[in-house]
């Protein structure tokens, strides 16, 4: 029986190839680690790490035991999940990571809805680029993420994917916008003024340059202003003439209070987001509740949503 303590001292030589990164990353002394080492190797009866070198690196012998050692290591925290899910119940930590849009638009219901349902239960919510996202749920930063799936289309067999409605989206700006003075807008009124979004995947601004009537590779770029801080380009946009791509969700306080209004123009292009988790990793036992939860209220947007245009940014980051 190995100890999954050295493995664990092993594993993050290897990937920080460097004794003090990797002795902070554990939280002891460099020694410490080194013995911890020293003494797996000795155990093992090889040399697992070549130490002459800066940054130093694994053996023959290291690199052939790395992945089994990684894989050993993932089934030991699922063994770990599994007894603390028996024996916490309703009480737990877990990690979620969203795109900035489908965070402000849905993230507060689904929140309140799970949360009431499980309120011994700390959730951390990330809002991050949906690939930082998947990197994330990958080194298990993450239990559950919610990204976008032009971004989710490759190299994920990993992953298992749930796919969620569209959501109502569009061009929106502040009431009062020379835009709005158009009779009869077309989509080509808006390279009239600049834009702003939340970081978009390349695939989602190269259907928009095309809907623009612009060629994408020799365009100038099409969003001016991007960022995942969707309240400062909201708040951006109300005392400017900038216009917003985003969901209806993101701005329906703003269109209630009519400081905003939906350019009347179909964009044609439309997207999904998809929610993501690690496949054959053991949950935290509320986390199939959280996806339950999304998916019940991505459903009862969808269904409820004003008809407008179907609008572009409905898969964006």
């Amino acid at each position: 029986m190995q100890n999954l303590t050295q493995l664990q001292h092993f594993k993050l030589v290897a990937q920080e190839r460097s004794f003090a990164r990797a002795a902070e990353l554990a939280n002891i002394s460099q020694p410490a680690l080194s013995n911890s080492i020293r003494s797996l190797e000795t155990r093992l009866g090889m040399t697992l790490i070549e130490r002459s070198e800066r940054p130093v690196r694994l053996t023959s012998a290291g690199r052939n035991i790395y992945d089994r050692v990684e894989a050993v290591l993932f089934e030991a925290r699922n063994l770990d999940q599994t007894i603390a899910n028996l024996g916490t119940g309703q009480t737990g930590h877990i990690r979620v990571g969203m795109t900035a849009v489908y965070s402000t638009s849905l993230a507060g219901p689904i929140i309140a809805e799970w949360h009431d349902a499980h309120p011994n239960v700390r959730l951390d919510l990330i809002v991050d680029e949906t690939t930082h996202l998947v990197a994330g749920l990958r080194d298990e930063t993450y239990d559950l993420i919610v990204g976008d799936a032009r971004d989710l289309h490759s190299d994920v067999d990993d992953l298992d994917l749930t796919q969620l409605p569209p959501q109502t989206s569009g061009a929106f700006c502040r009431s009062g916008h020379p835009v709005l003075k158009i009779v009869k807008p077309r989509v080509s009124d808006l390279l009239r003024y600049k834009l702003a979004g939340t970081h978009f995947p390349k695939d989602l601004l190269r259907e928009f340059a095309s809907a623009l009537g612009v060629e994408f590779a020799n365009s100038p770029p099409l969003i001016a202003i991007n960022s995942t801080n969707i309240a400062a380009l909201r708040d951006a946009v109300l005392d400017s003439d900038l216009v917003l791509m985003t969901t209806t969700g993101t701005v329906r306080n703003q269109l209630a209070l009519g400081l905003f209004e939906q350019v009347p123009i179909d964009l044609g292009i439309s997207g999904k987001w998809m929610i993501a988790t690690m496949r054959n990793r053991v949950p935290h036992p509320s986390v199939p509740k959280l996806h339950n939860k999304i998916l019940e209220v991505s459903r009862r947007e969808y269904e409820r949503r004003l008809p407008s245009p179907p609008g572009i940014f409905a898969s964006h980051s």
